[in-house]
């Protein structure tokens, strides 16, 4: 099949989702589908354009079914888009409260197909004796965002006599934050969203890159994975910005902790085996833009709770949840705001939220927006999400001083804000079942003396923990580093492999 043809007859569509008019382009591609018709190669694309569309409708039940099928759909579908789309599925899967353990085990295993489709590089003690111990991190990005919040002291505080770093961002946009970094490490080096994944990798094996460091593995599209399963480096970690394992038998190590991942948990749902770090698996470092915002605040009457994540986060269960708790503290009501701009996400929640039984008067409903930080002083209470919890809405509304009642289960991905409270001293305000999570909000929300104190003490407190302790964490994130490098020069002696001095 012609795929730059066939985008170009369904050109439409795409330029409709562009546009943020999905019902639209769902419309449209119904009409050309029963107008046209496709051929058989053609079907994956068609039933990804479906996926797109259920997608920006904030229909997930209807976009992961549409998303399936695409990838069944292999007949005329190249190796690279249906990699990528496979990890898109694999992201997506932790939306839903219906997926199981088992379930997410093993779609995410399942991954390894696409490694072992690959050419891996061997590597040898001889081309890995430098003065400094050379550690590669990949990423989407390495600009201003969520992510870089939790790993950016592990790219200015690192300890310059001992390592080397590099970093490979596949995208090549800068900001003042990306070309701060590259003043500070040895290598940047920024990619088009085109290019050729083996030859990213390439340039790591080029580069002799030690320990490479995936921090975004199945987010972001997939594309750090995909280069990751050439195995341009020797020892290979992942996580901070992912919440399951990779499933990738190229992944060597998964950053992990006592929180997030207590010993044996769920050690048997990792491909990888588990790092666990002395306290907290990121290190919160706040924006410019979080320090700025002044924090003057008074309890509100009635109580105002909050839910500032992405609105795709945001399921029935919550909702009800939500409805349980504003019916139990009177005149109470929830500011639900959420994270990213979606045309269509604000008509969508307050269908549901009235369908759920929500009066007018018990919820507000704002759209993404640049001042929203601001916002968190407007909110008593931070109610999270779940299972899909929040970590870096979560480190904003704490250290703005915004208390957060969260719920936990068994996944790393379902412990983060579990992690982060426990870390802070908090960890009482997390909950291990419903009737915990709405029990808890209500009595915090009945005691106005105690919402009084956290509001002043949370951001104390915060800076005072692990959490915000960028020299312990950075050291611990080193002592892993070297203690997994000695461990790969150990096999590769055992093997009878020594390195040319």
């Amino acid at each position: 099949m012609d795929l730059g043809e066939l985008d170009s007859r369904y050109g439409a569509v795409l330029e409709l989702l562009e546009q943020e008019a999905p019902q639209q382009a769902l419309d449209r591609l119904n009409r050309l589908v029963q107008e046209e018709g496709y051929a058989s190669d053609e079907e994956w694309r068609v039933l990804q354009y479906y996926s797109r569309c259920y997608y920006k409708l904030f229909d997930k039940q209807k976009c992961r079914e549409y998303s399936w099928a695409a990838l069944q759909h292999s007949e005329g579908q190249p190796f690279r888009i249906q990699q990528l789309e496979f990890s898109d599925y694999l992201f997506m899967l932790h939306y839903y409260p219906e997926v199981t353990d088992r379930e997410m085990r093993d779609l995410h295993f399942a991954y390894d197909q696409f490694t072992q489709a690959v050419k891996q590089y061997a590597h040898s003690l001889e081309r890995h004796c430098h003065d400094k111990l050379r550690i590669g991190y990949i990423a989407g990005e390495f600009t201003d965002n969520v992510v870089s919040y939790f790993t950016i002291q592990l790219l200015l505080a690192y300890d310059r006599e001992a390592f080397a770093v590099y970093c490979y961002q596949l995208h090549a946009g800068r900001d003042l934050l990306s070309d701060d970094i590259e003043q500070h490490i040895a290598v940047m080096r920024r990619y088009p969203r085109n290019m050729e994944y083996s030859q990213v990798a390439q340039d790591i094996y080029e580069d002799e890159i030690d320990i490479l460091f995936d921090f975004d593995v199945h987010a972001s599209g997939g594309r750090t994975m995909a280069v990751m399963s050439y195995r341009p480096a020797p020892v290979q970690v992942a996580g901070i910005g992912y919440m399951s394992t990779s499933g990738s038998s190229a992944v060597d190590y998964f950053l992990g902790d006592p929180h997030c991942d207590p010993e044996g948990l769920h050690d048997a749902d990792f491909r990888e085996e588990i790092w666990r770090l002395p306290h907290s698996h990121f290190c919160y470092t706040p924006s410019a833009r979080v320090l700025v915002v002044k924090k003057e605040y008074e309890v509100h009457a009635p109580v105002v709770f909050g839910s500032f994540n992405n609105f795709l986060k945001i399921n029935e269960a919550i909702l009800e949840d939500w409805l349980k708790i504003i019916r139990q503290v009177p005149g109470s009501r929830i500011l639900i705001k959420n994270s990213s701009h979606k045309t269509n996400a604000l008509k969508i929640i307050g269908r549901q939220l009235n369908r759920i039984g929500f009066k007018p008067e018990e919820y507000i409903l704002e759209d993404a927006t640049g001042d929203y930080l601001a916002r968190y002083l407007d909110v008593d209470i931070l109610l999270d999400t779940y299972p899909y919890t929040g970590g870096g809405t979560t480190c904003e509304a704490l250290y703005m001083g915004v208390p957060v009642i969260a719920r936990y289960g068994r996944r790393h991905g379902e412990r983060f804000s579990y992690s982060i409270l426990q870390n802070i001293g908090l960890g009482d305000l997390a909950c291990a079942t419903r009737e915990e999570y709405i029990a808890k909000a209500v009595a915090l929300a009945k005691d106005k003396e105690l919402l009084h104190i956290l509001h002043q003490q949370i951001p104390v407190m915060m800076q005072h923990s692990p959490l915000m302790d960028g020299p312990a964490y950075v050291q611990a994130v080193e002592d892993m580093y070297r203690t997994i490098w000695a461990r790969w020069q150990q096999k590769q002696e055992a093997a009878g492999v020594t390195p040319n001095k």
